[in-house]
């Protein structure tokens, strides 16, 4: 019976905390829009999470009137189902009605029937309208509150009040393991041929960085997509010899140095 109940006590330790999850689409995409030249990695997100966490649900708000917040309607329901559109039709109201509805659906969320299965809120904002609702959880419902915030637009009271704050990006050197391999490959390519016009295209580039570090293709092909995703690589057209025209890819080495992908 002791045995039972030493093992019955270690594999509860052992469980991951069941959270819920809140995000504010519109901080997520527009901050790191703005501020990074990025688009939200909603996958990497949720992977993070369940590493962490037993997820019981995870809801995006948004105003997904707007073309670019509805462009990522696709992503967002790769992880999840639950997605509010938070559009305002009235023009009494301006501003700030995402927010309004986000707290709504959190302060229920803690005061419903259910709270009690409830160990950890986490809640992707930057806004400092949601210090109080984090007070709430923390200090009256003895909740774990994490917040996730695109860097350098965070309220520092918000911080101050939670459990723990995650920014986004951080770039780690474990992280980025292929995009950094193209871009070394990139700046080799230039680095040789100073003074001379290079051409690099999409699969070359693919072919050329798969084969010299011996990775395979899908990966690097999934990496160059990434960086052109999230800015650090586009393309254009160049007209070569013969008035042919090729899609030449360029690197904005500034963003790059910027966030320390090389």
């Amino acid at each position: 019976m002791f045995d039972f109940l030493k093992r019955h006590r270690k594999k509860s330790a052992e469980e991951k905390k069941r959270a819920m999850v809140f995000v504010d689409f519109e901080h997520w995409y527009i901050s790191l829009d703005k501020l990074f030249h990025q688009k939200p990695d909603v996958k990497a997100f949720r992977h993070e999470l369940a590493e962490k966490y037993d997820i019981i649900d995870i809801a995006f708000f948004g105003d997904f009137s707007n073309p670019s917040l509805r462009g990522e309607i696709h992503n967002i329901r790769m992880v999840s189902n639950k997605i509010i559109e938070t559009q305002n039709s009235s023009p009494n109201f301006e501003k700030d009605f995402t927010d309004f509805i986000i707290l709504d659906h959190i302060y229920q969320s803690a005061l419903s029937a259910e709270a009690n299965k409830i160990d950890a809120y986490v809640i992707f904002t930057g806004d400092g309208h949601f210090s109080s609702a984090v007070s709430f959880l923390v200090n009256k419902c003895h909740k774990e509150v994490g917040i996730y915030a695109v860097k350098n637009a965070v309220s520092s009271q918000l911080s101050s009040c939670a459990t723990f704050t995650r920014l986004i990006p951080d770039f780690k050197p474990a992280d980025k393991k292929y995009e950094r391999m193209i871009l070394k490959n990139l700046k080799a390519l230039y680095d040789k041929n100073r003074g001379k016009k290079v051409y690099p295209t999409f699969y070359a580039t693919i072919e050329a960085t798969a084969k010299y570090n011996k990775v395979k293709r899908e990966k690097i092909e999934e990496a160059l997509r990434g960086l052109m995703r999230d800015g650090y690589i586009y393309q254009n057209k160049q007209v070569v010899k013969d008035n042919e025209s090729i899609k030449v890819l360029y690197v904005n080495w500034k963003a790059v140095t910027r966030d320390g992908l090389l």
